[in-house]
């Protein structure tokens, strides 16, 4: 399938799931803003980290943008600052960001063995 193409109620790789993510999205931590910049949702718009509507983003995509918070925030933000900024950036609840992220890991644990701690991009008891 070719970049920007949509199949089977997936949004793919181009410039209108690209504008499904939330770009006012930030959150304050001891007086600093933190947001993603577009360079962080270029990097996540891509075919394997797809949307099925605007409001609710493939597991796979919410695991990458948990990922690049951690990388890109790493010295600067709290857990659940991190699950707050990624969740509105997704436009989805923390709830549902913290659901996806479990199933996840789950499903990889299952699918290519491993554990599910090795496939969490951010477990709860993680600081």
């Amino acid at each position: 399938m070719q970049q920007g193409a949509k199949s089977a109620g997936r949004e793919t790789g181009c410039g209108i799931s690209l504008n499904f993510f939330n770009r006012e999205a930030r959150v304050v931590h001891q007086g600093t803003e933190y947001r993603f910049s577009e360079e962080d949702f270029a990097e996540l718009n891509t075919p394997s980290n797809y949307w099925h509507n605007r409001t609710d983003p493939s597991t796979w995509l919410c695991a990458a943008a948990v990922r690049l918070a951690r990388i890109r925030f790493r010295d600067g933000l709290p857990r659940a600052l991190v699950m707050k900024l990624c969740a509105e950036a997704l436009n989805i609840t923390e709830k549902k960001l913290e659901g996806a992220l479990d199933w996840h890991a789950n499903y990889m644990a299952w699918h290519d063995g491993g554990t599910v701690e090795e496939y969490h991009p951010y477990l709860r008891d993680e600081t």
